[in-house]
């Protein structure tokens, strides 16, 4: 967000001439208010990553299936005024159909897809870690993502932060949910998990959905404004036990 400075005022006019400097100053700061409350509501904004070790292993992520461009990095552009709405009306299946970035026609969720590609010439395993980077007004607490590995995979993994107030969800909302968040020491990472044997030349899509859950019962006006983002990072499985 840009800095827009100090406005100084120099001279002292009188009559209509100093209506007019104070309607340009009212015009001016509600502009500024105009466009902090929209910047202010973001919503989505995912950095994907391979580490330099999984880099040099020849491992790479791009939005184009056919890997005619690839990056060690991706990053997702964000959702601004996000509604919140309830999961059973996210249409994943349009994300899933969606190269890179997918917005819902509302604007109510976000996804995005891209691909993993072993470029190399054996077959690695990798550490998936996605951490909450950058969050104001605690929008973790009800800002659920839902994530599908694999071109097959049409039922995916929910991750909920854990709700700081007990709730009892719809059947609908139980499969394939697993909470984040349950340790005192880590509240900041969502996904931890090991992709084993990935082959050489081996492509593996991903769809990652974020959207802000009507049904939390976290999900209340505190949250208004507040920003979240995220970071995906892809390390091999040898270098995460180093560490």
């Amino acid at each position: 967000m840009k800095d827009y400075g100090v406005v100084t005022v120099k001279k002292i006019w009188t009559g209509k001439r100093i209506v007019s400097a104070l309607l340009i100053v009212f015009i001016f700061i509600f502009a500024m208010i105009a466009l902090l409350t929209y910047y202010g509501q973001n919503v989505g904004c995912f950095t994907i990553s391979m580490s330099d070790k999984a880099s040099n292993q020849s491992i790479y992520i791009s939005t184009d299936p056919t890997f005619e461009s690839y990056s060690p990095r991706l990053i997702c552009d964000s959702l601004y005024q996000a509604k919140n709405i309830p999961y059973p009306v996210i249409k994943y299946e349009y994300a899933r159909q969606t190269d890179g970035v997918y917005v819902s026609e509302d604007k109510s969720y976000i996804g995005y897809t891209f691909y993993l590609k072993n470029m190399g010439d054996e077959s690695v395993s990798l550490r998936e870690t996605m951490t909450v980077n950058q969050e104001t007004k605690n929008v973790s607490s009800c800002c659920w993502l839902w994530q599908f590995e694999g071109e097959n995979d049409n039922v995916g993994t929910i991750y909920q932060k854990k709700d700081d107030i007990p709730h009892e969800y719809e059947s609908t909302y139980r499969q394939n949910r697993t909470e984040w968040g349950t340790s005192k020491s880590d509240q900041n990472t969502v996904i931890s998990k090991t992709i084993d044997n990935i082959e050489p030349q081996e492509i593996i899509k991903f769809t990652l959905i974020l959207w802000i859950e009507g049904d939390d019962p976290d999900c209340n006006d505190d949250i208004l404004g507040g920003q979240i983002n995220f970071n995906l990072q892809f390390t091999l499985v040898s270098e995460s036990d180093a560490s």
